[in-house]
């Protein structure tokens, strides 16, 4: 049975133009139940990202029990979201607002993510 997840991305800036922290707390951490593909527990999962109004830069860092991964994706008002299947193996995602440049200051536009779970 499928399981779905959502929540908002905290308003303020993680990262600046140049990928260097701003500050931690307006980041936000997302324990995800591991992806077994292998078909016990957990079979596939999905986590996606919109926004509305305006378009946003978000860093998705990707935890797979030992390191990061880090991505940022640019996602646009007037498309639809974009996303990724989360891989096996993976423990927590870790989300927030970047910079696109130094005098960018969209920093609280409405902006989404959405976790999916096939069990």
């Amino acid at each position: 049975m499928p399981s779905f997840q959502t929540g908002s991305v905290p308003h303020g800036f993680t990262m600046d133009e140049t990928s260097e922290r701003i500050h931690y707390k307006d980041a936000m951490a997302i324990p995800v139940p591991p992806p077994n593909h292998s078909g016990f527990g957990w079979k596939r999962i999905w986590f996606s990202l919109g926004a509305d109004h305006a378009d946003v830069r978000i860093k998705v860092a990707v935890h797979n029990g030992t390191s990061w991964t880090t991505t940022n994706y640019d996602v646009l008002a007037v498309r639809p979201r974009v996303g990724f299947e989360v891989a096996a193996g993976t423990t927590k995602l870790s989300i927030g607002r970047v910079k696109k440049t130094a005098t960018d200051t969209n920093d609280n536009s409405p902006f989404s993510w959405l976790l999916e779970s096939q069990a």
